[in-house]
């Protein structure tokens, strides 16, 4: 695969080297041709298969958990361009989706109690990719229940073919998502750490207006704390999309790039949405130990006090 041949220490290797930008330009030219022609999906070896039904064990996962990802995954691509080896990369991308499971488990059941698999739906899972979250969502809930959006159509039509659940083609306009129904629980991981200000604050109004009375929203975000910084929001234009070679790339820097954003910033989004410090629960750092978690709701129901586990693929 090609992220093995030009995978980073290669590139470092190149950008000491003073022909770097054409040298740079001709690997990614490569890179995105030999893309093009890799089966749809990821194909692995034995020695993977065999760490896959490992960490399968180790986690207690069902033994028919759907592993099939998609080659325009860019969670999976995230960790083979941080320098992981295909085998520690899909370990990586398999462990990042029970610990988005366990987020939303433990929510809805601190919102619902024990019945929450039911009371939760319909649930969205907004910006979802490739299906990180749903390969294992539809092992404790009804793929029935479970809606998909994202703006990458491809991702979403993966999901409806692999997983059985509901697929919503979104759009970059957030005034443009209009749900026929509205949802018990919104989830949505690391969208907002991606969007401009103004994107920002337009995606949380529509989304929080898709909810159902008394629902759930509950997104991740970097906090400006990351960026030792006593600014508000900081957004810079650089992402993991940003040089990928998938076809779903998003390139346009004016709605996706990085974002930062303090808790004081937040509480005044909410603020304008109606909402007190008491409708929200701030969790910092619980997931990927790097993103902070919001918990927003009208519900008379504290979130506070869940005690979300900690994954670690190196260690699994």
């Amino acid at each position: 695969m090609v992220m093995l041949v030009f995978g980073p220490p290669v590139k470092y290797i190149i950008s000491q080297m003073g022909l770097h930008n054409e040298t740079n330009q001709k690997l990614h030219s490569l890179e995105q041709r030999i893309h093009d022609i890799y089966p749809d999906q990821w194909r692995v070896n034995e020695s993977t298969l065999q760490e896959i039904d490992r960490v399968k064990k180790v986690l207690g996962l069902p033994v028919d958990l759907n592993t099939e990802i998609s080659k325009n995954d860019m969670m999976l691509l995230h960790f083979i361009n941080n320098g992981f080896s295909v085998e520690a990369a899909v370990r990586a991308y398999v462990v990042r989706g029970v610990s988005l499971l366990d987020m939303v488990c433990k929510i809805a059941e601190k919102r619902w109690g024990s019945d929450w698999a039911r009371q939760a739906a319909p649930f969205l899972d907004f910006a979802s990719g490739y299906g990180t979250l749903e390969r294992h969502l539809i092992h404790v809930m009804a793929a029935e229940h479970i809606y998909t959006a994202d703006v990458k159509k491809h991702g979403v039509d993966f999901q409806i073919d692999k997983f059985g659940v509901n697929g919503i083609h979104s759009s970059f306009i957030p005034e443009e998502f209009r749900p026929a129904i509205r949802f018990q629980f919104i989830f949505v991981a690391s969208l907002f750490s991606h969007l401009p200000e103004d994107l920002f604050r337009r995606w949380l109004t529509q989304l929080w207006n898709c909810l159902a009375p008394g629902g759930v929203l509950a997104f991740t975000v970097h906090d400006t704390s990351l960026r030792h910084s006593d600014e508000d929001f900081i957004y810079s234009t650089q992402s993991e999309d940003s040089n990928s070679v998938v076809e779903d790339s998003i390139k346009n820097a004016n709605v996706y790039g990085t974002t930062f954003v303090s808790e004081s910033y937040l509480e005044h989004c909410f603020n304008d949405l109606g909402l007190s410090k008491a409708n929200y629960t701030r969790y910092k750092l619980v997931s990927s130990g790097l993103q902070d978690l919001y918990i927003v709701s009208k519900a008379s129901v504290a979130f506070d006090n869940i005690r979300f586990s900690v994954y670690d693929s190196e260690t699994i």
